[in-house]
C-alpha cells in the first residue's frame, strides 16, 4: 500500500504547522503592575507569564499542530492506493473467467447460488474499476467470450452477468485459461486477469497452468464449505441389449456427500412404468439399487432413475435408453437340435449373413482358431461350441472318451444361467444321461454354468470384453444323449442363452451434458420430417448436412440432462440420454485457492480490491481528525483552565 497526493503542490501548507508554535513563542501576556517590597514576589510572577515553559502549554501546542498539520495534508487529496495499482492514465486490460460448470449452481449460504455470488463481483469490479478494455470468458464445456477481444463497453458486460445461469456441464479448464491468455495478445499496459470460481476440489486439485510473466492474477474464491448432496451416479442396464420378454436388470447407483446418515426414495420410471425403493445411505457413503423391468415390445426403452430432491437437484436424476432386440439372429451351422430350439422360440431366427448374427453356433469343434473366436466374441458376438472334438493348449493331447451308462450333469450354484432352477421346482436343467465328452480339467477364468459329477467341465463361459463363449463338453446328437429330447432342455436352453447375453455395463446410451445431438438417416423423404423434442416438451432448432453416413441432424445449442426423443412426422423413432456430469455432484472446495506459481493475490472481497486499486481517499479522515483535535484543545483549556 502506498499514499498519492492528488494536489501535491497543496503540499506546502503544511508550513502552516509551525504557526503555533510561533505563536506560543511571540505572544505573551502583559503583566500587571503590582508594588511589592520583596522580590521574590516578581520571581513568580515571571514564572507564571513565562507560558513556553509550562508542561500543559506543551500539550496545547502538539494538539494545535497536529490539527493544522491534518488539515494541510487534507486539501492536497490524498488517496490510499494498492502498490499495484495503475498508476494514472495508465491503459490496463481485464479479463476476468468465471466459472459457470454445474457445481457452481450449489447454495452454500442461502439463497444466492455461488454463480450469482461471482457475477455480482465481478459487475462490481467492473463498475469500481473502470479499467480501459474488459472482456469475460466463461468456464464451461465449451468456453466462450463476451467479445472476440477486449472493448470499452462496460456496460454489456454488466448486463450480460445479471442474465447469465450457470449450465449443467464440466468444466474445461485448460480451454478456458487458452483462450483467456490469448485476449491479452499484444496489449501493452497493464494486463490483469481475474479467475472467480469455487475452486471444486475434483476439477482443480491437479490442474497447473502455466501462465505468462508480468500478468497480474486475482483470485476470488466463491465456495468455503459443500452443502450436503446426494446423487445418482451410474445407471446400468444388464443386459445391454435385452430381447422383448426378456427380464432387464436397471442398477442404479445412489451416493452421499453429506456428512450425516440420510434415508430417501429411488424411483424408476422405465417406459412409463413405475417402481420405488427406499435405500439408507451411510455419511459419504454409496449404495446400489436393483430394479427388474420388462419389456413386451422391440424398440427403444427410455429409463429414469431419479431420487428425492435435495438443495442441489441437478444431480438427481439419471437417464438410460435400453434397445430392446425383437429376435437373437443366429448364424453358423445349425444342427436338429438347435434348430428346434430356434422353431420353438419367437426371440431366435436364422441370419444367412454372417455379418449381421448376434450368436455364432459351432459344433463339432476341432480347437482351431480360438484367438480369432476370442477377437469375433469381443466384438459383441456370442459364440456357442457344442460337440467339441478336442481343446486348444492343453498339456496333452486330448481326444473323446465315452461311456455307455453316461454321465450326469449338475448346475452351478451360483451362475445366472441355472437360476430359475435353483429352487428344485423345475428339476435339474441338465436331466438325462451323455454319453460323449472331452476329459477336460478346469479353465483358468471360465465360470462355470454345469459339471459332471466327476467334476469335469460340462458347460461353461469364458468372458471376453463384448460377448462370451460358450462351450457345451457334450455332444447334442441324440445317439449321444437324451437330454435334447427333455421337457429341460429347451428353457435349460433358453436361458442360458438369455443370461449370458453381452452384459457389458455399458453406458453408450448415454451422452454427457453439453453435447450436440445428432441423428442421421439415410432416407431422403426424412428430410423435412425430423424434429427433436427436449425434456420439458420443447422443439430444439436443428442444422442439417450431408455426410458420408446420410443426412445429419444436429442440435445447434448444446443439451442439458434429460431424455430427448427424435420424431419423424410426429412419430417417435428414437431416444437419447444426457446426463449430469458425475464429477459435478462432489461440491467440496479446494482448501485454499490455487496460486497458479506466479504472483498472485486471494480476495474475499473484489469491490474492496477495485477500490484500493482505484484509490481510497483519505481526507474525509484527516478532516475529521483535524476537528478531534481541535475539540481536544477545546476541551482541556476548559477543563484546566483554573490552572
Amino acid at each position: 500500500m502506498s499514499i498519492l497526493f492528488q494536489h501535491p503542490a497543496l503540499l506546502g501548507l503544511l508550513a502552516l504547522a509551525g504557526l503555533p508554535l510561533l505563536v506560543h513563542l511571540l505572544s505573551r501576556a502583559k503583566p500587571p503592575e503590582y508594588r511589592f517590597s520583596n522580590v521574590e514576589f516578581l520571581r513568580r510572577i515571571t514564572r507564571l507569564t513565562a507560558r513556553i515553559r509550562r508542561p500543559k502549554d506543551w500539550l496545547l501546542l502538539a494538539l494545535r499542530t497536529l490539527a493544522l498539520l491534518l488539515l494541510a495534508a487534507a486539501f492536497s487529496l490524498p488517496l490510499l492506493v494498492s502498490d499495484s495499482a495503475p498508476l494514472p492514465g495508465e491503459a490496463s486490460t481485464v479479463v476476468i473467467m468465471i466459472d459457470r460448470s454445474a457445481s457452481m449452481a450449489a447454495r452454500d449460504h442461502g439463497a444466492a447460488s455461488r454463480f450469482e455470488i461471482a457475477c455480482a463481483e465481478a459487475s462490481n469490479y467492473l463498475d469500481s474499476l473502470k479499467p480501459s478494455h474488459a472482456n469475460l470468458v466463461w468456464i464451461d464445456a465449451e468456453p466462450d467470450s463476451a467479445f472476440p477481444a477486449p472493448g470499452p463497453n462496460l456496460s454489456y458486460l454488466t448486463d450480460l452477468l445479471k442474465q447469465s445461469e450457470p449450465e449443467q456441464e464440466s468444466g474445461a479448464l485448460a480451454s478456458a485459461f487458452d483462450l483467456a491468455l490469448r485476449q491479452f495478445g499484444t496489449i501493452q499496459g497493464r494486463r490483469e486477469l481475474v479467475v472467480i470460481s469455487d475452486f471444486q476440489a475434483n476439477a482443480w486439485k491437479d490442474f497447473h497452468p502455466s501462465l505468462p510473466k508480468g500478468l497480474k492474477l486475482k483470485i476470488r474464491k466463491v465456495a468455503d464449505e459443500a452443502p450436503p448432496n446426494f446423487a445418482i451416479t451410474r445407471l446400468l442396464c444388464q443386459p445391454t441389449e435385452p430381447v422383448a420378454g426378456q427380464d432387464i436388470t436397471i442398477l442404479a447407483n445412489v451416493r452421499s456427500y453429506a456428512s450425516e446418515p440420510v434415508r430417501t426414495q429411488v424411483t424408476l420410471n422405465a417406459g412409463g412404468s413405475r417402481q420405488s425403493q427406499p435405500v439408507d445411505l451411510a455419511a459419504w457413503g454409496e449404495a446400489e439399487i436393483a430394479f427388474k423391468v420388462k419389456s413386451a415390445n422391440a424398440g427403444s426403452l427410455p429409463v429414469t432413475v431419479s431420487l428425492e430432491g435435495d438443495s442441489f437437484p441437478g444431480d438427481d436424476a439419471r437417464h438410460s435408453v435400453v434397445h430392446v432386440r425383437g429376435a437373437i439372429r443366429v448364424e453358423g451351422a445349425v444342427q436338429h437340435s438347435i434348430q428346434r430350439v430356434i422353431a420353438n422360440l419367437p426371440w431366435l431366427e436364422t441370419t444367412p449373413k454372417a455379418a449381421d448374427g448376434d450368436l455364432l453356433v459351432i459344433p463339432n469343434w476341432d480347437g482351431a482358431d480360438l484367438d480369432a473366436l476370442q477377437k469375433k466374441a469381443a466384438s459383441g458376438i456370442t459364440i456357442l461350441i457344442h460337440s467339441a472334438q478336442s481343446w486348444p493348449n492343453s498339456p496333452t493331447p486330448l481326444s473323446l472318451e465315452h461311456s455307455e451308462s453316461g454321465w450326469q450333469i449338475l448346475p452351478s450354484e451360483s451362475h445366472p444361467a441355472v437360476g430359475m432352477f435353483r429352487s428344485g421346482d423345475f428339476g435339474n436343467p441338465f436331466a438325462g444321461r451323455f454319453h460323449e465328452r472331452i476329459p477336460l480339467s478346469p479353465i483358468p477364468g471360465a465360470k462355470s454354468i454345469a459339471t459332471y459329477e466327476d467334476g469335469v467341465p460340462a458347460i461353461f463361459e469364458i468372458p471376453t470384453p463384448g460377448a462370451p463363449i460358450l462351450v457345451m463338453n457334450l455332444s447334442l446328437d441324440p445317439g449321444q444323449t437324451d437330454w435334447t429330447e427333455k421337457s429341460v432342455f429347451l428353457p435349460a436352453l433358453a436361458e442360458m442363452l438369455l443370461r449370458t447375453r453381452p452384459a457389458s455395463q455399458s453406458e453408450a446410451a448415454q451422452l454427457p451434458s453439453g453435447s450436440r445431438l445428432s441423428y442421421v438417416s439415410t432416407e431422403p423423404e426424412q428430410t423435412n420430417s425430423i424434429s427433436l423434442i427436449g425434456p420439458d416438451s420443447n422443439l430444439l432448432e436443428l442444422r442439417e448436412a450431408t455426410t458420408a453416413d446420410g443426412v445429419q441432424w444436429q442440435s445447434i445449442a448444446s443439451s442439458t440432462p434429460g431424455m430427448y426423443q427424435w420424431q419423424i412426422s410426429g412419430q417417435a423413432i428414437e431416444f437419447t440420454a444426457v446426463n449430469f456430469p458425475v464429477s459435478e455432484s462432489d461440491l467440496r472446495p479446494l482448501p485454499e485457492a490455487p496460486s497458479f506459481g506466479i504472483d498472485s493475490s486471494t480476495e474475499h472481497s473484489l469491490e474492496r480490491l477495485a477500490a484500493i486499486a482505484r484509490g481510497i481517499p483519505l481526507w474525509p479522515w484527516l478532516l475529521l481528525a483535524s476537528l478531534l483535535a481541535l475539540a481536544a484543545e477545546s476541551l482541556f483549556l476548559t477543563r484546566f483552565a483554573k490552572f
